[in-house]
């Protein structure tokens, strides 16, 4: 009787722990096509996952106080401000085999310049659904993954998306 009261406990922690599921990550309805497609990664399982870069200006100037979050599912899983070198690091335990998008937001500190937005996992539903534009800038996840964002102002990134051929 006890080992049935520990294992009904285990299995109420458990799903009190899990994050809740957004509107990218139901399952989707169409059973003609794979539920999984291969992960963008070549590991597998929980790993300690260091995410590290810099973030520069169009000038390639570092940039201080852009906060800088990283979301997993839609939910915030953690964030930092760039120190004076312009400089990030976030670590964090991460499941390469769970099928979820994890993505990363830098938001400036002030309104000159525009907030970018990193793609570092796309899970299998947002792939079928092209929830992501192919010109999101995408970073392989790996357990150390480190990489530069620019941030242009409003003008520059108008005009750099337009001849990236990603304005309509």
């Amino acid at each position: 009787m006890k080992v049935l009261s520990i294992a009904v406990t285990l299995v109420a922690l458990t799903a009190m722990v899990l994050p809740a599921a957004g509107p990218a990550d139901t399952p989707p309805t169409d059973t003609t096509k794979p539920s999984r497609l291969l992960a963008h990664t070549g590991f597998a399982g929980t790993s300690e996952t260091t995410i590290s870069g810099i973030v520069v200006d169009k000038k390639g100037k570092p940039i201080v106080d852009v906060a800088v979050k990283l979301y997993m599912g839609g939910l915030l899983l953690d964030e930092t401000l760039t120190s004076s070198d312009g400089g990030f690091e976030l670590v964090q335990l991460i499941d390469y085999a769970k099928d979820v998008t994890i993505d990363m937001w830098f938001v400036p500190p002030g309104e000159d310049l525009v907030m970018e937005n990193v793609l570092l996992k796309e899970s299998t539903v947002a792939v079928q659904h092209g929830l992501y534009s192919k010109c999101v800038q995408r970073v392989r996840l790996d357990p150390i993954t480190d990489f530069v964002v620019k941030l242009l102002d409003l003008e520059t990134r108008t005009d750099t998306l337009r001849r990236s051929d990603c304005m309509g």
